[in-house]
């Protein structure tokens, strides 16, 4: 049994395995983990595909996002075996904390290894419509204040996600609230977003600016920290509940400003 990196075969498998999970794995991020981020992916082989992991390093800290095992090889160790290997990468890199968002079904297994619930995370899918919503309100194209957002809420520089993230998007604010609109060729993802102190009214107005912008024929999802106002603004704003799952966490998170964010800059697996 090894642990290694994955070939093109693996990624196939990869993916046929996460549509059978009704996962959604944008493109963008594919393409991240295919090649910058490729050192923190890796296949469990004995003498056969046994499972894939993925994560992501930051400065200090580190996200365990996709972590699949084939269904007629569940139950024999081979995820756990998976989750530990990368677990054990990542605190010896020297991460101070570790993130993952974890199903009911999975939330047992990261509590063993010391993970704790902070908070819990919604998502919210606007479906396509086919017609433009309002009249387009232009988004700011520069990044820099985003970025300065996002290092304030985590004590760190990400613009290795970020700045790709933002290659066609648009940034909005209003007040002392400010989001990304990410484009992508299969989904829109409304994140990161943050605030401070923001009235629902605040965050409904930014929402409001950011879906005349969507391309309407590509759906918009929303992974929306439940501690926000953001799952009612979305509830009221035509978007559809789809599911909830835990964000935990390993370390120390004493430097990081949780109650500042509104949705994640991810579909749950890098942040």
């Amino acid at each position: 049994m090894i642990f290694r990196r994955p070939n093109p075969a693996d990624w196939e498998m990869f993916s046929a395995l996460a549509c059978l999970e009704n996962w959604q794995v944008p493109s963008i991020e594919l393409q991240l983990l295919k090649g910058p981020w490729t050192n923190y992916v890796r296949v469990l082989d004995d003498d056969k595909f046994c499972g894939l992991v993925t994560a992501v390093a930051y400065e200090k800290s580190a996200w365990i996002g996709n972590l699949i095992v084939p269904h007629h090889l569940r139950g024999k160790g081979y995820g756990s075996h998976l989750f530990k290997f990368m677990l054990a990468a990542l605190v010896e890199q020297g991460m101070t904390s570790i993130w993952l968002t974890a199903s009911d079904q999975g939330r047992s297994l990261y509590e063993r290894e010391g993970f704790v619930e902070v908070d819990r995370i919604e998502r919210w899918v606007l479906p396509p419509s086919g017609a433009a919503i309002g009249f387009p309100v232009k988004g700011e194209k520069s990044c820099e204040k985003l970025l300065h957002a996002d290092r304030l809420a985590w004590s760190e520089n990400r613009d290795s996600l970020l700045s790709v993230l933002c290659n066609g998007g648009k940034v909005f604010t209003v007040e002392d609230t400010i989001a990304l609109l990410q484009a992508g060729p299969d989904v829109q993802i409304v994140g990161p977003w943050y605030a401070h102190e923001a009235s629902l009214h605040t965050h409904k107005a930014l929402l409001k600016r950011m879906l005349t912008a969507i391309e309407p024929n590509t759906p918009v999802v929303v992974d929306s920290f439940v501690s926000s106002p953001l799952p009612a603004v979305c509830a009221s704003s035509g978007f559809q509940f789809t599911g909830r799952t835990s964000l935990m966490v390993y370390g120390d998170i004493g430097s990081i400003d949780l109650k500042s964010m509104v949705s994640l800059a991810s579909l749950g697996s890098v942040g």
